[in-house]
């Protein structure tokens, strides 16, 4: 018993050290970030958008920087606001994550024709008009006004595609990690079965 508790410390040691080798090389070879880094690369991207669109919102950077990495967690909104400790933030979960250039499918498919929207839009109508035009509440044009504005700045500013790559950095890491363990743990499995055979 006492070799087998020898061999998973040796193990908790060796995985402990690889761990912090490889986050060194990370961050001096900019190949891979480590956690830390990654969360204050995030923060670095929000406040910049903060500042470049004065985003406007009851959350903190920090908050918002949250919203950036469980949104591609594949958190709801509602489920992002209960991590952020109140589940009554969930629409402003929403409008915040419109602002950081974070879609979900059912945000670009408004209630009313696009085009006739656009049309109006670009014809200087007011909310009023538009909203008696395509039959919906002012404040659904609103809405849909910030979430196109959003669109177009997105695919102009290349935001997404930063945060997809500070996070792909995320989802290697995690991986990397997790089978380093995974293949560790066999390891000393299969030492432990070929010592108890013999």
């Amino acid at each position: 018993m006492s070799g087998r508790t020898d061999q998973l410390r040796d193990l908790v040691l060796k995985i402990g050290a690889s761990t912090k080798v490889v986050e060194k090389q990370a961050i001096r070879h900019g190949s891979l970030r480590g956690s830390t880094e990654i969360e204050r690369a995030l923060l670095s991207v929000v406040k910049e958008m903060i500042k470049q669109y004065n985003i406007q919102t009851k959350l903190s950077p920090e908050q918002l920087s949250s919203v950036v990495r469980l949104f591609y967690a594949r958190m709801s909104d509602t489920e992002i606001a209960e991590h952020l400790g109140d589940r009554a933030l969930n629409k402003t979960v929403s409008r915040a994550r419109i602002k950081l250039h974070l879609f979900r499918e059912s945000d670009l498919k408004p209630p009313f024709d696009k085009a006739e929207f656009v049309r109006l839009s670009d014809a200087g109508k007011s909310v009023k008009d538009m909203a008696e035009s395509l039959g919906v509440a002012p404040s659904t044009i609103s809405e849909y006004r910030n979430i196109f504005e959003s669109q177009r700045a997105a695919e102009r500013d290349g935001y997404i595609k930063r945060f997809l790559e500070i996070l792909s950095d995320q989802d290697v890491t995690e991986r990397m990690v997790t089978a380093h363990v995974q293949d560790g743990l066999q390891d000393t499995i299969d030492t432990d079965y070929e010592a108890a055979e013999v």
